[in-house]
């Protein structure tokens, strides 16, 4: 009797949603306390505390409904065999558009269009909802609906234009690539995620975003300075125009060897009324290339995704393994597709390690600024930002430490304080 592979993926599905729903009721217990924790007293005002508390319950409650309709719709796709109705019905359409679904390139051209239009019809009333009633209720959402539905359409063009080339050159990789297979797809997706990340930032973004050089005065000159001490090749400074979406802030950089840049929002110049606030984030910032994070992060990340192909190499021309989710053949999306089902458990484990580490080069990025003598002003940064965007004051621990690539402001406030040779 062939194992019942698609049984247990759904096992361990409910099994992670119900762990991940007790972290959220615990979570939601934290959010719920009616004081601030000690640590933050005399540095959060009331009023921010009244304003995050009340934000941060209606994410929790909105999360709950979000994530029991999207389990139940995932349970119901794998146990109701939707995924093989869903790829012959593909074919079907297929043919009636005069295209030949013997050809598995375009007969996956046809269901990744199927599930585009899904995917968009289930996900936008949680989107709408999210944008237009939470964010809106608490005065982050800065956006149209015209313009909403202008990105989602900029989206599906984007998707539209660079999707097919990238699924025909899987799937030729799949069917030639013999023994190697894993090396091919791992050398693919290397050239893919630079060649995405060179043009993303001149190409894409500035079709969703204006990105205008950050003029001159006491800011400008202040990092780049910081920049010229710490050897950091910076060669442009932009201002995004974030606001005309929501008043959250943030900072960035990006580039290659020789090149980076730097972009702040303009909610974060306009939050930060010090230019010493805005200077010690982005001192935290270039710690994180100063200690080579990127380059760890990025280098793990390809170290998975290559351990990741080699496994699929091993299991996708199990035959009881398509059968188990209803298919009789083997297309290669959807080896792929019930492939990621079958790693969820390590998938979450792995998530798991990558936030430890993620966590630990937060701390070690705000004692690099600390270093540099940017201790009390990215205090006052951290501090402002956290109120600004209403971020959370009380966590659970469990839950933080699961979800969390980022420490809680608490954590990040108390290590700042330590004196040196404690931070050491």
């Amino acid at each position: 009797m062939a194992f019942p592979y698609m049984e247990a993926v759904v096992g361990f599905m409910v099994l992670m949603y119900i762990f991940e729903t007790y972290l959220d009721v615990r979570q939601h217990a934290a959010l719920k306390l009616p004081t601030l924790p000690n640590t933050l007293k005399g540095v959060i005002s009331q009023e921010k505390f009244e304003k995050s508390r009340a934000y941060s319950l209606d994410k929790s409650h909105f999360r709950f409904v979000h994530e029991f309709v999207t389990i139940l719709m995932d349970c119901a796709i794998l146990l109701c065999g939707i995924l093989p109705w869903f790829w012959k019905k593909s074919g079907d359409f297929a043919v009636l558009v005069g295209l030949n679904a013997e050809n598995e390139i375009l007969h996956t051209l046809a269901f990744l269009a199927g599930v585009m239009v899904w995917s968009q019809i289930t996900d936008l009333p949680f989107s709408l909802y999210s944008t237009f009633v939470i964010e809106a209720r608490h005065g982050f959402n800065k956006q149209t609906l015209a313009l909403f539905f202008r990105d989602m359409l900029k989206g599906v063009c984007l998707s539209v234009i660079i999707g097919p080339p990238i699924v025909a050159a899987i799937i030729v990789i799949v069917q030639k690539g013999g023994p190697y297979l894993a090396i091919y797809l791992w050398a693919f997706m290397f050239v893919l995620s630079i060649v995405m990340m060179t043009l993303y930032p001149v190409l894409i973004a500035p079709l969703f975003n204006k990105f205008t050089p950050l003029p001159e005065g006491t800011l400008k000159e202040e990092i780049e300075k910081l920049a010229l001490s710490l050897k950091f090749p910076l060669k442009k400074l932009f201002v995004v125009d974030g606001s005309k979406r929501s008043s959250h802030s943030n900072a960035y950089m990006y580039g290659f060897f020789k090149n980076k840049r730097i972009v702040l929002y303009d909610t974060l110049v306009q939050q930060c009324k010090e230019d010493e606030e805005i200077v010690a984030v982005i001192a935290h910032e270039l710690g994180h290339w100063k200690l080579n994070h990127t380059v760890y992060s990025f280098v793990a990340v390809q170290i998975l995704t290559l351990l990741q192909f080699g496994g699929y190499t091993l299991v996708r021309n199990s035959t009881d393994l398509f059968r188990s989710f209803g298919f009789d053949t083997q297309p290669v999306l959807i080896g792929l597709i019930i492939f990621q089902h079958t790693v969820i458990p390590l998938q979450h484990l792995v998530s798991f390690g990558l936030n430890l580490v993620s966590r630990s080069f937060e701390f070690q990025a705000d004692y690099f600024a600390k270093k540099l003598g940017y201790a009390s002003a990215l205090r006052s940064g951290l501090v402002k930002l956290q109120e600004e965007n209403l971020s959370a004051m009380n966590t659970d621990p469990w839950y933080s430490a699961y979800h969390y690539s980022h420490p809680p402001l608490v954590e990040r406030l108390a290590a700042l304080d330590k004196s040196d040779k404690k931070a050491d």
